[in-house]
């Protein structure tokens, strides 16, 4: 499934977009279990990208 999903962590500067859902699940997960932090992955492919004002 292609979109752009956001892994962030929480307690250290762990951060990433993907476009497949699975890798984003993985890296969350194996940060995650290596780490002990707290992490967050969010769906951000229908969000709007910020425009510019003219």
């Amino acid at each position: 499934m292609a979109g752009s999903y956001h892994v962030v962590c929480h307690e250290c500067a762990f951060e990433g977009l993907y476009e497949d859902s699975s890798v984003a699940e993985g890296q969350r997960d194996a940060h995650a279990s290596s780490s002990g932090h707290r992490m967050s992955l969010r769906d951000i492919s229908s969000q709007e990208a910020p425009g510019l004002s003219q």
